[in-house]
């Protein structure tokens, strides 16, 4: 978790307060503002077309694994927009029928996830220069996702029935 040390404000090292709830918050006594723990809103998108998801690469990843579109959501942006964004940027593909799937909180990167199912019918990707690799794989088969990430949750409440992959050498892109 990145943790705040100094007043954004005033620039006081910041101690911890007790608050009335019991809490204890990073505090700025020349201010007399609590910073509390923010976190970065972000989406998240299990795209599927008939009984295939979409799982991506990014560009020098040193896992072995796969994952679901993610993104920022931009200032003003709405969390739908973002998704509509991040998945025509990542992978070229327009979505429909977006629904909201759950909120995800990552402690160790400061995220909300916003989760979001989706389908698409032209199944064709336009891969970005973000992305290393994209592609469709079939719900039948085990997946290479990793056991705990965010995707992977989605992915199993979404269709309980998949499993994972054992050997993801089979998955490696070169």
């Amino acid at each position: 978790m990145i943790e705040q040390n100094y007043c954004s404000f005033c620039g006081s090292k910041l101690i911890y307060k007790k608050l009335k709830d019991g809490t204890r918050e990073k505090y700025c006594s020349s201010c007399d503002h609590v910073f509390f723990h923010a976190l970065y809103p972000c989406i998240i998108v299990l795209i599927s077309n008939a009984n295939k998801i979409l799982l991506a690469r990014g560009v020098e990843w040193k896992q072995p694994y796969w994952a679901l579109i993610s993104g920022y959501i931009k200032p003003g942006e709405t969390a739908k927009k973002a998704a509509i964004r991040e998945v025509q940027e990542e992978v070229g593909l327009n979505i429909r029928n977006l629904e909201l799937i759950d909120t995800y909180a990552q402690k160790d990167k400061n995220l909300l996830m916003i989760a979001f199912r989706s389908k698409v019918e032209d199944s064709f990707i336009k891969k970005s220069q973000e992305l290393e690799t994209a592609k469709w794989f079939d719900l039948s088969c085990p997946l290479p996702l990793r056991p705990e990430s965010t995707a992977f949750s989605i992915v199993k409440r979404t269709f309980p029935e998949i499993k994972l992959v054992k050997n993801y050498k089979q998955f490696e892109v070169s």
